[in-house]
């Protein structure tokens, strides 16, 4: 058996995301150890939003940070309504697989924790979801959670 110390929980703040939170609250309370909830962002701002606003890609490249971490902090607020825990928040940018595989060696993470259903849709059928390449890649174990119980509901 080993030692669960930091669990890492991703998130696109989508209600279906938030469905994993309830787990990786619970077994973090269990082991005692640490929740690092992150949020992946894309390197580069859409074209379209620079076009089409005719704005620099700096303050969309702000706009779109300021946004991302309110709702890291909205996000916090309800995993912490489930039940009170110490978490570590984190955003990232670049490629969300990729990152949250980097997030968890950099931090030594022992368990991910991921929904495996987000908002992608019509995405998920081209591309592959998120949570498929995390399981794909990952060195370490990764919980799986299907379906939409009752973390994500408002």
């Amino acid at each position: 058996m080993f030692k669960i110390k930091n669990i890492l929980l991703p998130t696109d703040f989508s209600a279906t995301s938030l469905t994993a939170a309830e787990y990786a609250l619970e077994l973090a309370n269990e082991y005692k150890a640490n929740l690092h909830v992150l949020h992946v962002l894309e390197k580069m701002p859409p074209i379209l939003a620079i076009r089409s606003l005719d704005l620099s890609r700096e303050k969309i490249r702000q706009s779109i940070d300021a946004d991302a971490q309110l709702q890291l902090d909205e996000c916090i607020k309800k995993i912490k309504k489930i039940r009170d825990a110490e978490i570590i928040p984190a955003i990232r940018k670049g490629v969300d697989f990729e990152e949250i595989i980097k997030y968890s060696k950099e931090k030594k993470i022992d368990l991910i924790v991921i929904a495996t259903h987000g908002r992608t849709g019509i995405l998920h059928t081209l591309l592959g979801s998120v949570a498929e390449k995390v399981i794909r890649y990952s060195k370490i174990p990764v919980l799986g959670i299907t379906g939409t119980g009752g973390a994500g509901k408002s």
